[in-house]
């Protein structure tokens, strides 16, 4: 799988690479990044698999942004290299 990412999707991914699991408000506040912006890129995200938006009664946003097993593998071979 090649990650083919626009620069905010680039940015997300790294994000969570780093960082595991976060809600879209934390990385809306990370990334410095509006949080429309941030939804519209993370619904893009999910859309091509890259991520999953699970439903959690925790967070303030009822979601929880997580990557798939597959981007986060990717991730973790190209740190290797």
């Amino acid at each position: 799988m090649e990650l083919r990412l626009k620069p905010d999707e680039k940015r997300i991914v790294e994000l969570l690479g780093r960082s595991g699991a976060m809600t879209p408000s934390e990385i809306a506040v990370q990334l410095l990044m509006p949080p429309s912006k941030t939804l519209d890129t993370l619904e893009q995200l999910e859309r091509s698999g890259y991520i999953v938006l699970r439903d959690t009664p925790t967070s303030p946003d009822g979601k929880l942004v997580i990557l798939t097993s597959e981007v986060h593998e990717k991730i973790r071979q190209q740190v290797r290299i």
